[in-house]
């Protein structure tokens, strides 16, 4: 694989379409936190009645920074923006946060027919597409949980864990412990194949990316061809606002790392003939 420059500014009246992975801002994961110290600690978050706000007042700034500086690069007489999300309040509340920033920099947004989601239309206000393949869908809190560092588990309820259940919990964090990366996403890449062998209902990081994110590269492509169909020379910025454990894999194979920091972007670009590109920290490869 050949590292190639960033592109140029595409020359004037040829679109040049993108989609742009970025990770939600800083969050008290409050939602998880509360099933967490329930009597039920493995239940799945209600989507419709998660925790709101979520973000941390960094979190809040931080969103409205990188915002200022993402919009930066692109030019509102040239990009047009389509804002799609996780179903979590976390990522719709960043990507509201980057959507006011966009109003105000006098961005054209396009707007879904329907966002799906009583919760993303009032965090969206109609402007922030829920899309099923950026969510986490998470439907068992202890589970997911158990990739965290030591310290997020303060909150959780271990009387409410059956003996069963309870030993596989111990079990799995045992692994953890013994070689804890620092972060919720590391420990994910690190050792989900592991934990899956307790939990067989975790889907690896492999596995992720051979179906989530190779989904969502078909869904970028899509939204390529349809606003080509749509748009006369304007160019189309796709930005999906998500999580890091679906893009672990990916980021190691073309870049050698796997972890994805609050509000860091990932653009998917297609290059040639139903070729891609992704770009991180202005390093481009092909995907293959």
């Amino acid at each position: 694989m050949e590292e190639s420059p960033k592109e140029p500014n595409e020359a004037e009246g040829e679109a040049r379409h993108s989609a742009h992975f970025i990770r939600h801002s800083k969050a008290n994961y409050a939602s998880y936190e509360q099933v967490a110290s329930s009597d039920d600690p493995t239940r799945p978050v209600n989507i419709e009645g998660q925790v709101v706000p979520d973000l941390t007042e960094s979190g809040v700034e931080l969103a409205k920074q990188e915002a200022q500086r993402f919009f930066a690069e692109l030019d509102p007489n040239r990009d047009e923006l389509f804002f799609t999300s996780s179903n979590e309040v976390r990522a719709l509340e960043t990507a509201q946060l980057y959507k006011i920033v966009a109003k105000e920099k006098g961005f054209t947004i396009h707007t879904p027919e329907h966002v799906r989601g009583e919760l993303a239309e009032d965090i969206g206000e109609g402007d922030v597409w829920v899309i099923d393949a950026l969510s986490l869908n998470t439907q068992n809190v202890l589970v997911n949980s158990a990739f965290s560092p030591e310290a997020q588990l303060s909150t959780l309820n271990v009387d409410g864990l059956d003996e069963e259940t309870r030993d596989k919990w111990q079990k799995a964090r045992a692994i953890v412990n013994a070689d804890d990366k620092g972060s919720w996403g590391a420990n994910y890449f690190a050792h989900s194949e592991e934990l899956k062998q307790i939990f067989p209902e975790i889907e690896t990081s492999e596995e992720l990316y051979a179906g989530r994110f190779q989904k969502l590269l078909k869904l970028a492509l899509f939204g390529f061809k349809k606003a080509d169909e749509a748009t006369a020379g304007k160019n189309i910025r796709i930005l999906a606002f998500g999580h890091e454990n679906y893009m672990g894999y990916a980021l190691n194979k073309y870049f050698d790392e796997h972890e994805l920091k609050n509000c860091e972007v990932v653009t998917i670009e297609q290059s040639e003939k139903e070729m891609m590109t992704i770009e991180r920290r202005e390093i481009t490869k092909e995907i293959h």
